[in-house]
């Protein structure tokens, strides 16, 4: 607990615009004892611009916000629909729970995640219509559950601009929000196998960019190898999407000769509709899950965002997968039943 001296003290250094860590090193010094942190001295200057005391009021149950904390508060949201509870924190020198819970309660906002759509053009509802069911009748006649092994990849630059759960709009209701894409960050492309009781991966591709040929190494020399010691590569369903490197001739040539009859894909013997990424768990479930962990805090550089993306694949549990395997399930049936309808990713 502070003296009214010590917090005379802390308040009087912070309006002489010394810096926070000056404040706490001129606290040592004078008291002989350790600084409060940063955040609680801004918490002690803010009540006494406030207040225009230092001490403690005496009352009961939750704090009162202010009033000029709430209008602060909703004019810089109005300013920056998108700034995290963190910035509006640190810009306004508020606590971040005060802010928060300006945001939910007094002013009504919801912090709405931005999703990448796909746009379905009108012969792709009949597709992803058909699709569905006749994965569905797979399911039931062929045990596809248990054999098919979803696969994508993902961009992960630094500044993290592709983290779709720490990209949120704080609104009334759910916003039609554009992201603005910052090029030329550094980055690494990421290859993700996922079957209904392991993962494959991940691989990161050593290349810019991901290519028919690379795409085949990949699955020649990494997976495939894999699959065989998994004693599985005589059943796996093989998915992909129809991305360029996936329709690369090479790639359906090895893809019809180590999976003869088992992929799914563009121009495979199981076609998989354009535009579909609501349908597997890749893109509605995993790379939420794993950007969620790269991204919690700011990545420092390329080889830290190669650790944190293979803890954050260790993070996904046996439990995760079973999960995610009956909403994917229950996601052909939903599209089915929308008569080809897009479904939301989250």
């Amino acid at each position: 607990m502070l003296t009214i001296e010590e917090r005379i003290a802390l308040v009087s250094a912070r309006l002489r615009l010394l810096s926070y860590e000056q404040v706490r090193q001129d606290f040592e010094r004078k008291f002989h004892k350790p600084a409060p942190t940063r955040a609680n001295i801004r918490m002690l200057v803010n009540k006494f611009k406030r207040t225009g005391s230092v001490v403690d009021e005496k009352r009961s149950g939750r704090p009162q916000t202010s009033a000029n904390d709430v209008e602060l508060i909703q004019q810089a949201i109005e300013r920056s629909p998108g700034a995290s509870t963190r910035r509006l924190s640190n810009e306004l020198d508020i606590p971040r729970t005060t802010v928060w819970r300006v945001l939910r309660f007094t002013l009504k906002k919801r912090a709405y995640h931005l999703q990448v759509l796909h746009h379905l053009e009108q012969e792709d509802y009949a597709a992803r219509q058909a699709m569905c069911h006749d994965l569905l009748q797979a399911v039931a006649n062929e045990d596809l559950m248990n054999n098919i092994l979803f696969n994508d990849e993902a961009t992960f630059h630094i500044c993290g601009r592709v983290n779709r759960h720490n990209c949120r709009i704080w609104a009334d209701e759910q916003p039609n929000a554009t992201y603005e894409w910052q090029r030329d960050t550094p980055k690494i492309n990421v290859w993700l196998g996922v079957s209904a009781t392991k993962l494959y991966g991940p691989f990161m591709f050593q290349e810019p960019t991901v290519t028919g040929v690379t795409y085949l190494e990949m699955l020649q020399q990494f997976l495939e190898p894999q699959l065989t010691q998994d004693g599985v590569l005589h059943s796996v369903v093989f998915q992909q999407h129809g991305a360029p490197p996936h329709f690369a001739l090479c790639v359906r040539a090895y893809l019809n000769e180590t999976f003869p009859g088992r992929w799914i894909g563009r121009a495979a013997p199981r076609m998989w509709a354009p535009r579909s990424p609501d349908l597997t768990p890749l893109d509605f479930f995993a790379w939420g899950f794993i950007k969620s962990h790269v991204y919690k805090n700011k990545v420092r550089d390329l080889p830290q965002l190669w650790e944190r993306m293979y803890e954050a694949v260790a993070a996904i549990t046996p439990q995760h997968l079973r999960s995610v395997f009956r909403a994917t399930l229950q996601r052909w049936e939903q599209c089915l039943e929308m008569q080809g309808g897009k479904i939301e990713l989250y």
